[in-house]
């Protein structure tokens, strides 16, 4: 957990990070946690809707990230999550209620997690076992396989529409049936429904639970290449009440946080800003060479999130109408007339303080200022805004950081403060609640990727306007009763070498370590050896059987003096001759510290 607000990401928060992620991976297949992989944009999330750290780039300051942009890369969100707060009337105290996924979480999974595809039977799933289990795919085996299909098969037929997953009722029966219907969002690629509650709300920030239950579906596309850059999100909380809840329950003054520890590459050069036309928040790099994602691309891309739609409310007036349920609905108006009423940006370190977190009150109450867009300390009910490029700011409508940074006009981020480790709250509300009401929202997460930084933004910012656009049609074809498309991707065959080779290692010079590639075409016994200048073995790298592919090695030398050293391969075949096919054997590599 990130708990020290003053400093750079503490060693701990990594170390808990990785604990979680071993141990969720350990036991990957009871669906604790799964992953959005179907197109160029990953997240993983477990059934608590806590986004874990899953993804790491090796030996590299900055390195661990929730998911990847594009996939197989590096990230752009270190960890993210959904959180609330509000002022809860039950006959229990106390009045302010605070809980959700930030670095910790309050939740109790009420179900596993159930992710579906509906083409998953038509297509080759190496790629999709080798997201799920985080190997190369030329080390995903038959068995890793047959694991994701029968998942994604069980999931099919165990599939909790009875609890209120969403399905495409194709014979307009109202029931599910899995010979008849296809699981997850209508005419989406792949889905993910988490279904929990907030039993452990003591767990954060020494609230107690309110009596929530949270469903939570992510869903994207893999058919258009236009919509590869995208994930959809949707949130719906539901009053359910405690047991000692009397019957006029009700829920004053709530708010919904999408929270997010957003790291462009590395963490400590990034700003982030805010696009109140698009109600969006987004991170974009400072400069072109980020320190990781130079490694793939001339510039880092921009990541960001915006609300799609913030929470409506049940009037019965036809003249209303707003988005319930993927539709909509005549009767309903939404609470407040934008869906991104506050959007706070934070740099570690710097000007503007994070809430508390930790588990005594004082968070509670701390966070809950910070939802209702002033400073966390003093914290409620006392009232500080913050100070602002152009004077104090707080409130409902605060928008830090809403200039632009591509015209370089408005509060923008670099004026107050340097690059750095950067966090975004992005909050909707206030909105009131009953018992048995329902608050619903829809998100987005996007990427672009330009040929610099600030052509980056740019292209965000025509994929967050696709994803409004995209949503929009979605939810008037699910309002008409129209029907969807559920075209496979195109197929991604599976190419293997065909030549025995040896590339050069890269970085070279390195310090301390450094990648070695290496192909062969069909199985062989495969031994990859280091040596210093005077022939002596220094490291064996490889000394097994291997079938055919590409096989990358990560190569250590930070016990070993700087100098000139020398890599050797070797391949024998199933015909115990060694395999010459024109290949460069050995390649030298240069050490230097």
């Amino acid at each position: 957990m990130k708990i020290n607000l003053s400093i750079a990401k503490a060693s701990a928060v990594k170390i808990i990070f990785l604990i979680l992620t071993f141990t969720y991976i350990s036991y990957s297949q009871d669906s604790t946690m799964s992953v959005i992989d179907v197109n160029n944009i990953t997240s993983w999330v477990d059934n608590r809707g806590f986004h874990p750290t899953v993804v790491t780039a090796g030996d590299l300051a900055g390195k661990d990230w929730n998911g990847t942009f594009p996939k197989g890369t590096a990230g752009g969100v270190y960890t993210e999550g959904i959180a609330w707060g509000g002022k809860v009337f039950d006959g229990n105290n106390p009045l302010v209620r605070v809980n959700g996924s930030t670095y910790i979480s309050g939740n109790s999974p009420l179900t596993r997690v159930y992710r579906v595809m509906p083409f998953y039977d038509q297509i080759d799933l190496h790629g999709a076992a080798a997201s799920f289990f985080r190997v190369p795919i030329d080390s995903v085996t038959d068995s890793m396989v047959s694991k994701v299909y029968d998942s994604y098969k069980k999931d099919w037929n165990e599939w909790p529409a009875g609890k209120g997953a969403p399905y495409y009722d194709k014979n307009k029966d109202g029931k599910y049936e899995p010979d008849i219907d296809i699981p997850g969002i209508p005419g989406a690629s792949q889905t993910i429904w988490i279904d929990y509650d907030d039993s452990r709300s003591l767990d954060t920030y020494a609230s107690p639970p309110i009596g929530l239950e949270v469903q939570e579906t992510y869903w994207a596309y893999a058919h258009d290449e236009r919509l590869n850059d995208i994930i959809f999100h949707n949130v719906k909380i539901i009053y359910r009440g405690l047991s000692t809840s009397a019957a006029d329950s009700h829920i004053d003054s709530m708010y919904i946080v999408n929270f997010s520890d957003i790291d462009d590459g590395a963490y400590y050069d990034d700003y982030i800003g805010c696009d109140t036309a698009l109600n969006m928040g987004y991170i974009y790099n400072s400069k072109n060479a980020d320190d990781i994602y130079k490694k793939y691309f001339p510039a880092p891309p921009a990541i960001g999130y915006t609300f799609l739609h913030g929470v409506a409310e049940r009037t019965g007036s036809p003249s209303d109408q707003a988005i319930v349920n993927f539709k909509l609905q005549k009767g309903y108006k939404y609470f407040n007339s934008k869906p991104l009423t506050v959007y706070i940006a934070h740099r570690t370190g710097g000007t503007f303080a994070d809430p508390f977190f930790n588990n005594y009150y004082y968070g509670t109450l701390s966070f809950y200022n910070f939802m209702r867009g002033y400073s966390p300390r003093p914290p409620y009910p006392a009232i500080r805004p913050f100070s602002g490029l152009y004077g104090p700011m707080g409130g409902y409508g605060t928008y830090m950081l809403s200039g632009d940074p591509v015209t370089g006009t408005g509060w923008i981020d670099g004026i107050l403060e340097g690059a750095g480790d950067r966090r975004m709250w992005m909050v909707t509300g206030p909105f009131n609640l009953r018992i048995g009401d329902t608050a619903e929202v829809s998100l987005a997460l996007a990427g672009g990727i330009g040929t610099d930084y600030l052509k980056s933004i740019l292209i965000l910012r025509y994929n967050i306007k696709l994803a409004t656009l995209v949503f929009n049609l979605f939810v008037d074809n699910m309002t008409s009763g129209g029907e969807f498309d559920y075209t496979p991707p195109p197929s991604q065959p599976r190419v293997l070498p065909e030549h025995y080779l040896l590339s050069q290692n890269y970085p070279n010079p390195f310090n301390p370590t450094t990648t070695i590639k290496y192909e062969l075409p069909k199985a062989a016994y495969v031994r990859l050896v280091v040596y210093d200048i005077l022939g002596r073995e220094v490291k064996v790298l490889v000394d097994e059987q291997k079938e055919a592919g590409s096989y990358t090695v990560r190569f250590d030398g930070s016990d070993l003096p700087s100098g000139v050293y020398f890599y050797r391969i070797t391949f024998t075949n199933s015909d115990s001759k060694l395999v010459n096919d024109n290949l460069s054997k050995v390649n030298k590599l240069m050490l230097i510290k």
